[in-house]
């Protein structure tokens, strides 16, 4: 029997030597790549076409929402396992939107992990305790007509692209040679974005990439 191709994308080298380890004693299931940012993780899964791809939500470069979106591009067929410490909200609502399979936690013991692939290799799906109870609070906001404007809503993917990388610290030109986009085309994103978000400095933009967990403080 062929074995399920798995590309593993977390920024710390021993979450994926963990995952790795754990994967070894499943001969179903095969570690065909590993990405240690969002943007390395689109290109390998669009030349290796895993069949389950498990991201971490905060990544260089690229954050696992923006990640989950651009593999779906390649093919809508490739699995998203979401794989960490964060339950916000905000985060759960939109990686749903955006098509994942499974949401588990790394404070979760590693075989909710283990379940999660077998279930989502099986063609199901498999959410940690608590999105349930995020969902029902999502639908609760729904009815009753509160729902706050977030930066996933406001921001075009590219200029979510370009606010990550504006908040790491890239200058337009690195931005540029990253995106494969002009440096004049990487100010005007920036001044949209500047503009939409209502932010007059980079310490700003910084300040509320952090406060989103798009970047580690």
């Amino acid at each position: 029997m062929p074995k399920t191709k798995i590309l593993i994308a977390d920024d710390h080298r021993v979450v994926i030597e963990g995952i790795k380890s754990t994967l070894r004693e499943y001969q179903e299931f095969e570690v065909a790549g590993e990405a240690l940012n969002g943007r390395e993780a689109v290109k390998l899964a669009e030349s290796l076409m895993p069949k389950i791809v498990i991201t971490d939500i905060s990544m260089p470069d690229l954050n696992g929402l923006d990640t989950t979106l651009q593999i779906k591009k390649i093919s809508s067929d490739i699995r998203i396992i979401i794989y960490t410490m964060y339950s916000d909200r905000e985060f759960i609502i939109d990686l749903f939107k955006a098509g994942i399979s499974a949401y588990v936690l790394k404070e979760d013991p590693i075989s909710e992990l283990i379940l999660a692939i077998k279930a989502v290799n099986g063609g199901g799906t498999y959410f940690s305790t608590m999105a349930p109870t995020i969902l029902l609070r999502h639908i609760k906001t729904l009815e009753e007509g509160n729902i706050e404007e977030n930066i996933f809503k406001i921001l075009s993917l590219r200029e979510r692209e370009v606010f990550q990388l504006l908040a790491e610290g890239n200058s337009t030109k690195n931005i540029a040679h990253k995106l494969c986009i002009s440096p004049k085309t990487v100010e005007s994103h920036k001044y949209n974005i500047m503009a939409k978000l209502d932010l007059e400095s980079i310490a700003d933009l910084i300040r509320l990439a952090i406060r989103k967990k798009i970047i580690p403080l």
